[in-house]
């Protein structure tokens, strides 16, 4: 028999501790509905619950991304319809100019055309999106050490040598030699209608003047000569963020069309549509055969926007489908069984109340003994 240490008490009081804290914690489950509050209550899947939960939050925001996607793809594609109405009125323009029965009597629908020229310009230019030119873009650069020999320039050197055909060339600067171009004025623009090598590598080039036609040069090396280039690009592309992941993103490409741009590129003079117009009837034969070209362009465009936006719905409908997956995952590894913890918050009640009795009992039965065995030294 032990008297200085109470062994059924301890053994109560640690009874009180541990369900003191199983109460806690069902206690705390059902407040929040969770059974995983804190890294204590399941070490080995916190990696797993933090990845999840990034990864539902970034599946929300990719469907965010395409959702202003949609919106400039959307933009594009009502410009895009606007140019072809354009384009439709110009070609009948154009059909009515070719069947005139005199170069004057087809010059007359020579303002309406021009007219639908500007607006397709206009909407090109205008047409942006946070910023963004979608559907019109150029681009600034300089050649240097050019040699002009009759209408051909060769490039010696090449390093920014980015002249394409149908761009526009500004001249500048003192020609100096044994000749020049006939009427040059200081800084005069040209017209670039054939290349040789290719855009960026360029070795050569042709020139006319910016009506098409051919310009009077004679033999001459041009002196301190600049070159100051404005270039149509054909466009670019801008990438979206569409998945979660690096590198899972979808292109917009983006498109060119101006009438500097729109047209035939392959006619080695007067072929862009700008330089198209109804002034005779054998301007508007010609006119005929590069709005074709472009609303054959416009048209290409039209479709590539529509399958993007059609990507653009995929790649909502796959994130959703992900991101109701993994929250479904999510719910059933961290949620708490309610009716499960109710239970083990009453057990663990019932569990304090015992052991606090016993705790008592055990106290109660150490001092009786002590009292009993004291008595007959208390007298």
């Amino acid at each position: 028999m032990q008297i200085n240490s109470n062994t059924s008490a301890l053994v109560a009081a640690n009874a009180i501790n541990l369900a003191t804290q199983n109460a806690a914690k069902a206690s705390e489950r059902i407040s929040t509905s969770l059974k995983v509050n804190s890294a204590a209550d399941d070490p080995g899947s916190m990696t797993m619950l933090n990845s999840m939960k990034a990864k539902i939050a970034s599946w929300s925001k990719a469907n965010d991304n395409i959702t202003r996607a949609n919106t400039m793809l959307q933009n594009m594609s009502a410009s895009l319809t606007s140019i072809a109405g354009y384009l439709t009125s110009m070609r009948a323009l154009a059909v009515t100019s070719a069947a005139a029965s005199s170069d004057a009597n087809a010059a007359l629908n020579q303002s309406a055309f021009a007219s639908y020229m500007a607006q397709i310009d206009s909407v090109s230019t205008l047409s942006k999106y946070n910023g963004i030119s979608m559907l019109s873009n150029s681009s600034t650069s300089s050649v240097s050490d050019v040699v002009i020999a009759g209408t051909a320039g060769t490039f010696t050197n090449t390093s920014d040598a980015n002249l394409i055909a149908g761009q526009t060339l500004t001249v500048s600067g003192t020609f100096g030699g044994s000749g020049a171009i006939s009427g040059y004025a200081n800084p005069t623009t040209y017209l670039v209608s054939a290349i040789s090598g290719g855009t960026g590598t360029a070795t050569g080039f042709t020139l006319v003047n910016t009506d098409g036609t051919a310009i009077t040069t004679t033999a001459g090396t041009p002196t301190g000569v600049s070159y100051s280039t404005k270039t149509p690009l054909a466009g670019g592309t801008v990438k979206i963020q569409t998945g979660i992941d690096a590198g899972s993103t979808t292109s917009i490409n983006l498109y060119n069309t101006t009438t500097a741009y729109l047209g035939d590129t392959s006619a080695a003079t007067n072929f862009r549509l700008s330089m198209k117009n109804l002034n005779t009837v054998a301007n508007a034969s010609t006119a005929i055969t590069a709005i074709d070209t472009a609303i054959s362009q416009i048209s290409t465009y039209q479709s590539a926007v529509g399958a993007t936006q059609n990507i653009m719905t995929g790649e909502t409908s796959l994130n959703t489908a992900m991101s109701t997956a993994s929250s479904s995952a999510y719910a059933n590894l961290t949620k708490a069984d309610l009716a499960k913890e109710t239970a083990n918050l009453a057990a663990a009640q019932i569990q304090q109340s015992s052991a606090s009795a016993m705790l008592a009992q055990a106290n109660l039965m150490n001092k009786e003994m002590v009292t009993t065995l004291l008595k007959q030294f208390i007298k």
